[in-house]
Parts: C-alpha cells; sequence; structure tokens
C-alpha cells in the first residue's frame, strides 16, 4: 500500500512512497486539496467553486480531466467516485496530511504549521474557493497562536526551556504587536541573565508599538527593562576600561598640572574635557578624579540629554548634594542658602517635588540669588581643602543653567574649580561660548583625539596577548571603531569571543542611543532615509524625498555633519552624504520599523527609477534598484533588475558586435561574471517567474511579468547559443521572437532575430541567418533606428561572406558605414558597429590575399574602439596577428595575440577563444617555448569541443599542419612533447584543415598551407 504524505501548510507538497508528487498548478490541485480537507464532495459543487463561470457541460468536462490528471499522477488511486455524483479521498491509502493531524492535537504538533494553510496559493476566477482558503487560513493561524501560548505558559512554567526560545519567536514572526510573545521572551532573558538582549528586543518592540500602534510597552515589561538597566549600569560601573588610559599620558599631565596650579592658588581656570561619545573622556576622567580624591573635596553630576527641556537640572542636582554635605559636616547653613531652598523646592527637607516639574514655567528666576547662595556654601565646604565641580555631558544642559555655569567661569574662584566633560555633538551656539572661554582664559579645552591605526594595532597587541593578530584583523577592527575606545573596547570582546562584529553590544547600544538623543526630528527623519540607502546619497534624493524646505534640510544635515554624525563628499557629480561609522547607520536602520523600512526603500527606488536612471542607465543603478525593490518586498521591480542585470553582463561576452547598450556596458563596468554564476542566476530567476506568474491577481501585473519573463527568455537563449547548447538555445530564441511579435515588441524581436543570425554565424550555417537577417531589417525599420539598420546590413554583408560573394558583402559593409554615420550618432556604440565592418572588409582583403591593405582596415578597427575595452576588440587583434603571420612578421602577431588574450580572458567568453589559443601556440612554438605551445593547443582543442564551429575547428589544423611542418624540418629533441601529441603526419592535418576551413573566408589560410607548406603554389 502507498504512503502518501500531504503538507499543506505553507507552499503545498506531496509525496508518496517519499517521491514528490507534481500536479499541474491551478484548479487540479486546488481540487484535490479541497477534497482532501472536505473528505466528501459532490460532482455539482465541485463544478460550480471551480469552473462555476463555465456553462454545465464544459464544467463537467473540466472537471472530469482534473480528475484523470489527479489520478494519474498518483501510483494509487487517491479519488474515489463511489457514484456518479460524490468525490471523496480513499480511505483505504495510508494518508498523512499535517493539517489534519495539527488540527486533532494542537499543542503537540506544533512544529507541523510551517505557514499559512495553501501558503501563497491563488486560483484566478474562483471566489468561493477563495473565500474557503482564506477561511481556512484564519481558522489554523489562530489555533496555532492559541495553542503556541499555552504551550509557552506551560514550559516557562515547568522551566522546559529546550524549545521555548524557538516557539517564542514564532510566536513574535506572526503577531509582533501582541506583548505576550515578547513578555515570555524577556523572561527568559532575564532568567539566563542575558540583560542586553532585553534592551535590545526592548527597542524593537518600543518602536513597533509607538510608531504603529501609538502606545508604549506594558508596565510588566517596562519593570524587566529597568531592571535590567540597572543591571548593567552596576556592571559597568564595578569594571575597568579593557582599554585602560593608553596614549592618554598627554592629557593627564596637563589636566594634573592645571589641578595643581589650582591647589597652588596660582590659576583658577576651570578643565573643559572635549571629544566625542565613547573616545574615554569618562575613563579619563574617572583616572584623574582617583588620583586626586585625596586632596579635593569632589562633587560630581550627570546631565541628561531628556532634562534639557527642564531649567536648572544639573545645578538642583548639584544643590541637593551640597545640602546634605552640609548637613553631614554639621556646617551652619548660610540665610542665603535657606532662601534658596525655599524658592526651589516646596519640601525643602525631603525634596518631594519632582524634578522634572521644577521651574518649566520660571525661567525669570534670579540668577543672583543661585549664583551668591552656591559660591558661599561651596566657600564653607572648600574650608579646609578645595572643591572640584564635575558637570558629565555638559552637551545635555539646559540653557538657563549653562548661563549659570557660564557666570560662574567668568567670575572665577580660589576655592573652587569646574572639570567639564563634554562631547563635540554640541549645538553651535554652546561651542561659540566654549570658544569665548578659552579666548578669555577661563578654561583650558582638552580636546581626545581618536586612536590611530598604529595606536590600535598596539592596543590589541596588548589586550590579545598569545593571540595571532592578522593585519586584515587589525584594519577590520579599525575600520569597525574609526579609534574610538569604547567601540574599539567591545569589538575587542566580540573578537575575544569569536563573535560576529557586527553585533550590537549593550554599552554601544547606551552609546547610540545617548548619541541620537538630542537629535531633531528633521535630523531624525534625514538619518532614516540616509540609513536606508545603497551606498553614499546623494543631496539633491535627500531633499526629493523629505517633505521639509530646502534650507531646513540642508541645516539639518549641517547639525548631523557637526555631530560627526554624517559627512559629505564633494565631488564632480555633486555633494554626497554618507554616515561617518557604519554602527550609526546600522542603528538608525535597525531601530525602524518593518513597515518603516519598506515605505522608505519603495520611495528611494521610485525616485532612482525616475531620475538615476535616465541618465545613469547601468549595472550600479539596476544594483541599487534590486536592492531597494527587495527590501521593499516588492517581488516583480526585484525581478525586473535582476534580469536587466543579468542582460547587462551577458552582453560583455556574447555580441559579435556590441550595440548600443553592449557599448555602455564594455565602456562602463570593470567587474565580470563567470559562466558557472550565470547558469546559477537564471535557474534562480526562472523559478521565481513561475512562482509570481502563480500569484499575480490582476491583468496588469500579468502583462508586467510577460515581459520580464521575455527579456528573461531572451537572456537565457542567449547565454544557451553562447555556451554552445545549441538546441536549446535556438529553441529558446525562436519562441523569443514568437512571443515578441505577439506583443508587439519590435525591440526585443530584432534582438531574438539578431541572435538567431549570430548563431549562424557561429556555427558557420547561412542557412538560418537570411529570413533572421531580412525580418530583423523590417524591425529596425519599424523602430526607426538607423544604427540597428546599420548593423542588419552589416550582417547581411557577413551573410554574403560567408556565401562567398565577396564583392556584394563589401557593398553591404559600406552600406551600413553610411546607414550608420548618417545617423549622426558616430561616437560610443556606432564607432563600434563602424569598425566592426573595417574588420569585415579587412577579412576580404586577407581573403584576396592583399594582406598590407587588410592590416589597415584591421588597425582602423582597432583605432576606433580600443580605448573602450570593448569585447570585440579580441576579434580584430586576432585578424590582426594572422595577418601578421601571413607576412612573416612573428614578433607583431605575438604582440596582437597578448592583447587579444588579454580581452578574451578578461571576458571569460569561450567564443573566438579556440582561435586565440590555436595562434598563441604557434606564436609559441616560433619562441621556442615548447612546453607552453603544447598547453596552447590543448587549450585550443578543448575549447573548439564546445563551440563546435567548423570554421574555429578548421584553424586549428590550419596550425596543427604549420607545426607538424616545422617539427619535421627543425628535426629538435626539444619538440619531443608537441611531437607525440601530434602523432599524425602533415598531409593528414592539411587534409582535415581544407574538410573545415572556409573556402571563401580562409583564402588566405588555404593559399599559405598550399603554397608554404604542401609547396603546391
Amino acid at each position: 500500500m502507498a504512503n502518501i504524505n500531504f503538507k499543506l501548510f505553507g507552499n503545498p507538497t506531496i509525496t508518496e512512497n517519499g517521491k514528490e508528487i507534481y500536479l499541474p498548478p491551478g484548479k487540479v490541485s486546488a481540487l484535490l486539496y479541497y477534497i482532501l480537507l472536505k473528505k466528501v464532495v459532490s460532482r455539482d459543487e465541485a463544478a460550480a467553486i471551480f469552473w462555476g463561470r463555465s456553462n454545465e457541460n464544459r464544467a463537467k468536462v473540466s472537471l472530469r480531466n482534473a480528475i484523470y490528471k489527479i489520478k494519474r499522477a498518483f501510483g494509487e488511486d487517491v479519488i474515489e467516485t463511489p457514484n456518479k455524483t460524490i468525490l471523496s479521498i480513499n480511505d483505504k491509502l495510508d494518508i498523512f496530511v499535517d493539517v489534519i493531524e495539527f488540527e486533532k492535537d494542537p499543542i503537540n504538533n506544533l512544529n507541523l504549521y510551517k505557514g499559512d494553510f495553501l501558503g501563497s496559493l491563488y486560483i484566478k476566477d474562483c471566489t468561493e474557493f477563495e473565500y474557503w482558503i482564506l477561511e481556512q487560513k484564519n481558522y489554523y493561524k489562530d489555533m496555532y497562536i492559541k495553542s503556541i501560548k499555552s504551550k509557552i505558559e506551560k514550559d516557562y512554567k515547568d522551566k522546559n526551556f529546550s524549545d521555548l526560545e524557538t516557539n517564542i519567536m514564532s510566536l513574535i514572526s506572526l503577531e509582533n504587536f501582541d506583548e505576550f510573545g515578547y513578555l515570555y521572551l524577556f523572561k527568559i532573558y532575564q532568567s539566563k541573565g542575558r540583560y542586553d538582549k532585553i534592551i535590545n528586543e526592548y527597542y524593537n518592540l518600543k518602536n513597533i508599538l509607538e510608531e504603529e500602534l501609538g502606545i508604549e510597552p506594558s508596565d510588566e515589561i517596562q519593570d524587566i527593562y529597568r531592571k535590567a538597566l540597572k543591571y548593567l549600569d552596576k556592571q559597568k560601573k564595578s569594571k575597568d576600561s579593557k582599554i585602560k588610559l593608553y596614549d592618554r599620558n598627554y592629557e593627564i599631565e596637563r589636566i594634573q598640572r592645571l589641578l595643581e596650579d589650582f591647589n597652588n592658588n596660582i590659576s583658577t581656570k576651570s578643565i573643559l574635557l572635549f571629544g566625542e561619545s565613547g573616545i574615554g573622556k569618562t575613563t579619563l576622567k574617572k583616572e584623574i578624579l582617583e588620583n586626586n580624591k585625596d586632596g579635593y573635596h569632589i562633587f560630581e553630576v550627570q546631565c541628561y540629554s531628556l532634562e534639557k527641556i527642564f531649567s536648572y537640572s544639573p545645578w538642583l542636582k548639584l544643590i541637593k548634594i551640597l545640602d546634605e554635605e552640609l548637613s553631614k559636616k554639621k556646617i551652619k547653613k548660610p540665610e542665603l542658602w535657606g532662601d534658596l531652598l525655599k524658592n526651589l523646592f516646596y519640601d525643602t527637607n525631603k525634596f518631594k517635588q519632582p524634578m522634572v516639574n521644577i521651574l518649566e514655567n520660571r525661567e525669570d528666576f534670579n540668577l543672583d540669588l543661585i549664583y551668591l547662595a552656591t559660591e558661599k556654601v561651596l566657600k564653607l565646604l572648600s574650608f579646609n581643602k578645595k572643591t572640584i565641580i564635575v558637570f558629565e555631558d555638559l552637551q545635555f544642559m539646559d540653557k538657563l543653567s549653562a548661563k549659570l555655569l557660564v557666570n560662574m567661569l567668568l567670575q572665577g574662584n580660589e576655592n573652587f574649580l569646574f572639570f567639564n566633560i563634554i562631547s563635540n555633538e554640541i549645538e553651535q551656539d554652546f561651542l561659540k561660548t566654549i570658544n569665548m572661554l578659552k579666548e578669555l582664559n577661563k578654561v583650558e579645552l582638552i580636546e581626545l583625539e581618536k586612536f590611530s591605526k598604529m595606536d590600535v594595532g598596539i592596543i590589541l597587541q596588548n589586550s590579545l596577548k598569545g593571540r595571532e593578530l592578522k593585519d586584515e584583523d587589525v584594519d577590520n577592527i579599525y575600520n569597525m571603531s574609526k579609534g574610538n575606545a569604547l567601540l574599539l573596547n567591545e569589538y575587542i570582546e566580540l573578537y575575544r569571543k569569536n563573535e560576529n562584529l557586527e553585533t550590537v553590544s549593550p554599552k554601544m547600544d547606551s552609546l547610540l542611543h545617548t548619541k541620537f538623543a538630542m537629535v531633531g526630528d528633521i535630523e531624525k527623519e534625514i538619518l532614516s532615509v540616509v540609513s536606508a540607502f545603497y551606498g553614499d546619497v546623494n543631496i539633491n534624493n535627500i531633499l526629493n524625498l523629505l517633505d521639509y524646505k530646502v534650507f531646513d534640510v540642508v541645516n539639518g544635515i549641517n547639525n548631523l555633519t557637526r555631530l560627526n554624525i554624517l559627512e559629505e563628499r564633494n565631488t564632480k557629480n555633486g555633494v554626497f552624504i554618507s554616515f561617518t561609522n557604519s554602527l550609526y547607520k546600522n542603528y538608525i536602520y535597525n531601530s525602524l520599523s518593518e513597515i518603516s523600512k519598506q515605505v522608505i526603500h519603495a520611495e528611494i527606488a521610485k525616485m532612482i527609477d525616475v531620475t538615476d536612471l535616465r541618465s545613469h542607465n547601468d549595472v550600479t543603478t539596476y544594483i541599487k534598484l534590486k536592492y531597494h525593490y527587495e527590501q521593499a518586498k516588492d517581488k516583480t521591480n526585484t525581478l525586473k533588475y535582476e534580469i536587466y542585470i543579468l542582460n547587462y553582463y551577458l552582453n560583455f561576452n556574447h555580441e559579435v558586435y556590441p550595440s548600443l547598450d553592449d557599448y555602455d556596458v564594455s565602456r562602463q563596468v570593470k567587474n565580470f561574471i563567470n559562466n558557472n554564476e550565470v547558469l546559477t542566476e537564471i535557474n534562480s530567476i526562472e523559478d521565481r517567474i513561475l512562482v509570481l506568474k502563480n500569484e499575480v491577481t490582476n491583468e496588469k501585473e500579468s502583462e508586467e511579468i510577460e515581459k520580464l519573463e521575455l527579456i528573461f527568455l531572451y537572456c537565457k537563449g542567449r547565454y544557451l547559443i553562447r555556451a554552445g547548447e545549441y538546441k536549446d538555445g535556438v529553441k529558446v530564441m525562436k519562441r523569443v521572437i514568437d512571443l515578441a511579435e505577439a506583443m508587439n515588441d519590435y525591440k526585443t524581436k530584432l534582438q531574438g532575430n539578431k541572435q538567431m543570425v549570430i548563431y549562424g554565424i557561429q556555427i558557420n550555417d547561412t542557412s538560418v541567418m537570411l529570413s533572421h537577417i531580412i525580418d530583423g531589417i523590417k524591425d529596425a525599420k519599424t523602430l526607426e533606428d538607423s544604427l540597428e539598420t546599420g548593423i542588419m546590413y552589416r550582417l547581411y554583408g557577413v551573410y554574403y561572406t560567408m556565401n562567398g560573394n565577396l564583392k556584394q558583402a563589401e557593398d553591404f559593409f559600406n552600406i551600413s558605414i553610411e546607414t550608420i554615420t548618417k545617423s549622426g550618432r558616430v561616437e560610443h556604440s556606432s564607432s563600434i558597429s563602424v569598425a566592426a565592418n573595417y574588420n569585415y572588409i579587412g577579412e576580404i582583403r586577407n581573403s584576396q590575399f592583399q594582406y598590407e591593405d587588410a592590416m589597415n582596415y584591421f588597425k582602423r578597427a582597432i583605432e576606433l574602439c580600443e580605448y573602450s575595452g570593448a569585447s570585440c576588440l579580441s576579434i580584430f587583434y586576432i585578424n590582426a596577428a594572422k595577418a601578421s603571420f601571413f607576412v612573416d612578421n612573428a614578433d607583431e602577431m605575438k604582440e596582437y595575440l597578448k592583447k587579444s588574450k588579454e580581452i578574451v580572458r578578461r571576458f571569460d567568453s569561450y567564443w573566438k577563444a579556440p582561435v586565440l589559443d590555436a595562434f598563441l601556440s604557434l606564436s609559441s612554438f616560433i619562441e621556442k617555448d615548447y612546453a607552453k605551445s603544447l598547453n596552447y593547443l590543448k587549450n585550443a582543442i578543448g575549447e573548439v569541443k564546445t563551440i563546435n564551429n567548423p570554421k574555429d575547428i578548421g584553424e586549428i589544423y590550419f596550425v596543427k599542419t604549420i607545426l607538424r611542418k616545422m617539427i619535421d624540418e627543425q628535426k629538435n629533441d626539444l619538440t619531443g612533447n608537441v611531437d607525440m601529441f601530434l602523432n599524425q603526419n602533415c598531409e593528414y592535418y592539411y587534409y582535415r584543415s581544407m574538410e573545415y576551413l572556409d573556402k571563401y573566408k580562409n583564402r588566405a589560410e588555404i593559399k599559405y598551407l598550399e603554397d608554404k607548406i604542401m609547396k603546391r603554389g
């Protein structure tokens, strides 16, 4: 008895005895799935659901055909027809259906649920069936969610963690707005001590809920998050920096000298430690304060970004600290101090008034009172030991607090000194104030620089003793950290644990959260857009995407540049913007919700489609568009640009002489793909076209996919012909021509005709050429494309050359030149097409034994496209090399062959490689490099088997004949291996070459063999 397995969750699959069963897509497979779930279905019901738009007789015929196809697909009768009215599943068979098994015991069969019921299956014009599928999808999805929640609760309670996290992530992927999954995920992380993961996932959840629902996470989740922050904060405080204070001796000495001058009443200058976030300011401060804790009273105040909108917040903290110190030391509080406290706090004893609500509307509060009272208390506390006041993260200080601080710095005081820590990511006005204080000699500005690459190398050696470090490891960590101390420390830890350097640790996350906290709304939108771009961003693109005034956007970019988040790069193509650190880019991008990412990518793609593609129709633009459409989840447009990219690369290797697009390819691109990669890409694209065709829901989408399929088939057919798979390639290309004609796509039809002509040239068969040449000329004239018309006339000339009518051929080559030059498109692509005509006329001159004239034409062809890097140059060089050989100029032949080799190998082209390698073998033999000669000859023979071009085979036998003759005449022992390889006599190779050489195009080769080898001239 057969064992039949149906998997209907996700895209359906069927196996019978382990072998996959393939049913015709559409209504046939849908009918089987429907009966499978319903158990018993009447024929009338099935006909009405799937063929309701047909008349009754037609519907019944269609139903019978579908049942027949289903039965034929299986080894056993899956569907029973007990009578003329009923259809049912054969219950005698061993049938497993994942959906049915899941429904029996969902909690213990969660693993069976692989996605929506029947995945993306869509049946056109079957509304009732679609409703049924939708109903089933929702039914099973709800059952799965309810069951997995029960499973999660039970497993967590029983401490059964083996599959718990996997189940939670499955739930979140389905219900990312439901906090249930996140709550248990946080509980697991909490039990495992993974507080870093709690923070990362909390930000993801917070962003999703805020942006999509406008709510915050639940109190329970926020409580877990706060505990995680508290734990990590303790960890941070208890650990010293791994990097210590490498190369900060100069800054330490400067600060220490300033403190000594202050202590000795030489100077009252305060200290301002300046540098980007994570550069090591806090570590340096701790070192300084630790070294001086016995000599000074030290009071520290931390400023926070959230407090920036609340007046005097840092000073309130300092006043509270000072008041506690007065009480602790039992120092009598000045009356002025009491007045200050009464004005600032409702309850002067317990400070019950929440700080976040203090003074928002009291900005006219008397600064003098705070100044005088604070100064008096500091003088009291500094009676026997001077005081250092530390404000950390001064950039977050509110304006009134900053104004008070500036007043104190301007006055100076012999009793207390300010040691301020400030990031360079500050507002412009504040920066001006700092520079003013510096010029007045009121503060010493000490800036911490990033570590150099050499510094990073030394730090790595010291931190990773006993571990071998490669230069590329140092380069990688330096480039990732940009010499930032905090980032460097984190990357060292990741490297030590062999973890991915792209990981964002809790410290990094905290640093980044702080860095971007003071960024305004416009700046945030700028960052969101820039983070989504592929590569650097032209400033005009940012202006086009954001719905703000130009000056507001430019000002926002300037602010972000000053904050060292973005950097500008001026080029001849305009101003480009990028992140200063990839970590910033990743952080911003990962903080976006999935829907935000999709929308931004979609808008970027549309903009590039409209703007960049007009002026930059090249592979770099295609790659960008593919990336953005892929991220926007736009399958059709993603596929479109994948096909364009494939078409683009295939242009390198295949055209006889490139047309317009092919010229641009040859000129612009320096990266190439090889044949194996092409085949893989072709198979991948073909699979996705089939999937998309099954998913389309409207006529417009269907037409778009048909157009894409046409382009793809053209690429596939061209590749197969190029690779020597002629039978399949020709079949595909003929289909392209027929489809293009049906779609009135004369441009693609023309290209298909051109490929068929090229196929005829490659296999040296004129019988397939003529009809496609005439049809192609009609297409080109319909398109009113003089360049393409000229190309087809050129191919007409090739046709006559191959038939031996050299005069008619030359006439068509000249008509081609005239047609192209009259078009006014003499540059770029047309110059290559003109060069191709010169090359063919040169070949005619060769066959007329006018070698000097032939060489002149070959040189004209080379001159026209030598600097374009076009692949057709390989042909021109080979022909010039042959002409040199015919006049006994071996040195010139060698030079032309070297140039051809460079082109052919670079473009990974099978075509023409056999001829090239054959003549390289001949050249090497003349140079007495017999080993290389044999190697080239073997390559030529192997390559010609792939292409199977009679003319190429004849060229190889031509070379073999000459080599055999030279061996016989030289009688040199050093030629032994070549001698053994060419184990036939000279006459044998001569007759073989005569069998394959073209009697018209190869007249020069034939004459050479007859006159110089066989001595018949």
